[in-house]
């Protein structure tokens, strides 16, 4: 497929699985007290529900990016879809808790399958100097099912049941995997070659020697760190901090994801602009990872409701366009190993999320220590992100 200009509407279709993953990610969390009734099981064992997608997301998304990279895109993305959409519906049909489980996890495989074969299609099929308009299209339609996925799982559970929102992002990715099937043309790719499991093994995780490789890994990690760790305890600062109820957290969920959804949007033309002038990319992960320091150090000192929603917005504003950058320039400079490049990113996105929790969780919830962790993962952000434009390939 030609560079010379970008296939938009094909990106459409792809930004249609983006964006059913976008409201997947934010559907089971709404629902875990309605499922824990149903099963009755405890909050805390439910909570695996949303675990273990990230936990295999994470495991198998190097392996399949390896031992996939020789194959069309195409093919890849469909597979991926259509076991993400056996794992929703399996979802959906769960008797049991464990049950849910084991489903969750085929989503989450399903999940690790397409994600990197879309990141890759997009970054191949776009012209170089639109590819920042591409990558962020991806992240905006991610971003547009997050604000989805909180009402479409709110209204599930009061007017109907859990199983529906599962089913319903089921049914939307058979349509989604239908359309790709009929109208998606495959990137333009070298021919396939049969390469053995174990020598696709070695040259992933060989990615880890190139330097600029594990800057631009240490940077997206300590993004997810401080803008999903500390997301993770939004919930429970609004609600003991300014007395929020259960419905006006949904409310912050959609303004946080509109947030991401207008970063998306804002820094793929900034990202063509700044390349078109001979710039490094990379310097512009700075500007975003100090910013977002700015709205997450808001965000966990304010004494107003209005200034703490308002630095979270911030801090997904500027967060997305830190993945976006770093996402142009992964998927640029690592061409000739992109789909691994980007499998291992997405697993290090999901790590860095589990460690800002983690660590987040051992200081006071909002006190001074839990900002100062929070702002200094954004730091070092923006300290990897610097480091990287130091680097050559």
């Amino acid at each position: 497929m030609s560079d010379a200009r970008t296939p938009w509407a094909q990106h459409a279709l792809v930004q249609a699985v983006f964006f059913l993953m976008g409201a997947e990610l934010f559907l089971a969390s709404p629902l875990l007290p309605t499922i824990a009734e149903d099963f009755g099981t405890s909050i805390r064992s439910t909570a695996w529900v949303v675990t273990v997608f990230g936990l295999t997301y994470a495991a198998a998304s190097p392996l399949f990016g390896a031992l996939t990279e020789h194959l069309p895109r195409k093919r890849v993305i469909l597979a991926g879809v259509g076991v993400f959409a056996v794992g929703e519906a399996l979802c959906a049909l769960a008797p049991g808790l464990g049950w849910l489980l084991a489903a969750r996890a085929v989503g989450g495989l399903g999940g690790a399958l397409v994600g990197p074969a879309m990141w890759a299609y997009l970054a191949e099929t776009a012209a170089p100097r639109e590819r920042g308009r591409a990558i962020a299209g991806g992240t905006a339609a991610y971003a547009g099912g997050q604000i989805v996925g909180v009402p479409l799982a709110t209204f599930a559970a009061a007017a109907s049941s859990w199983r529906v929102a599962f089913a319903v992002v089921a049914g939307g990715l058979i349509v989604a995997g239908t359309l790709i099937a009929l109208r998606l043309r495959d990137s333009h790719t070298a021919a396939p070659r049969r390469t053995p499991a174990h020598a696709a093994l070695r040259s992933s995780f060989g990615l880890w020697r190139v330097g600029v490789f594990r800057t631009i890994m240490a940077g997206n990690f300590f993004v997810q760190a401080a803008r999903l760790g500390t997301y993770a305890y939004a919930g429970a600062l609004f609600a003991t901090r300014f007395d929020f109820g259960t419905g006006v957290l949904g409310l912050v969920g959609m303004l946080v994801g509109l947030g991401s959804l207008l970063g998306s949007l804002v820094a793929g033309p900034f990202i063509d602009r700044w390349q078109s002038t001979g710039r490094h990319v990379s310097l512009l992960g700075i500007g975003w990872g100090l910013l977002m320091a700015v709205g997450l150090g808001v965000a966990t000192t304010a004494t107003t409701w209005q200034l703490c929603l308002a630095g979270f917005v911030l801090s997904f504003f500027s967060g997305t366009g830190f993945f976006a950058t770093a996402q142009v320039y992964l998927t640029t400079v690592m061409a000739e190993r992109r789909g691994p490049a980007v499998s291992w990113n997405n697993s290090v996105l999901y790590i860095g999320t589990g460690a800002g929790t983690t660590i987040l969780g051992f200081t006071t919830l909002g006190g001074t220590a839990f900002a100062v962790c929070s702002v200094a993962f954004a730091l070092c952000a923006a300290g990897f992100s610097a480091l990287t434009a130091t680097r050559r390939a």
